[in-house]
């Protein structure tokens, strides 16, 4: 015990750098802990949970795509998932109306089951090809909703 007492008397600077040195180093080990503990976790965390269930297939999006291009008011469509959100933009033709493109939205609620309406936000862009001022226009539909909410002033 003597011999330790000496040394950090006689390497008092030496020793005080030590020990900061360790406290930083565990500071840093708790703050790594704290803000990044989850490196290990998927992006969606437990937010997808159940969505083997009711997955929108590669099939059902083809589908959705075929019906809309379909319609005589649709000249392009593009369906895709992103986690629990079903994106479709659809390119209308030039003379098609707002209120007729907003109804496009009903080809896609009968082409998805009530299952996937109920696990699925629905987001649709409606765009036309020409510069019209009513145009862009987004619909969204969140799961527990039966109807969908429109940009304003289009």
């Amino acid at each position: 015990m003597n011999k330790v007492k000496a040394y950090f008397k006689n390497h008092r600077a030496m020793s005080i750098g030590y020990i900061l040195c360790f406290l930083l180093i565990v500071f840093v080990v708790v703050l790594n802990f704290t803000f990044f503990s989850n490196n290990s976790k998927a992006v969606y965390g437990d937010r997808l949970d159940g969505i083997e269930e009711v997955r929108i297939t590669d099939n059902k999006l083809e589908q959705i795509e075929s019906e809309l291009n379909e319609r005589d008011e649709v000249s392009s469509s593009d369906a895709s998932t992103s986690g629990r959100i079903l994106n479709v933009i659809i390119t209308v033709n030039d003379d098609v109306s707002v209120e007729t493109a907003r109804s496009l939205t009903e080809v896609i609620d009968s082409a998805i089951d009530d299952d996937q309406r109920n696990y699925y936000d629905t987001q649709v862009f409606i765009k036309k090809n020409n510069d019209d001022a009513s145009f862009p226009i987004i619909g969204y539909r969140h799961e527990d909703k039966t109807t969908y909410s429109w940009t304003k002033d289009r």
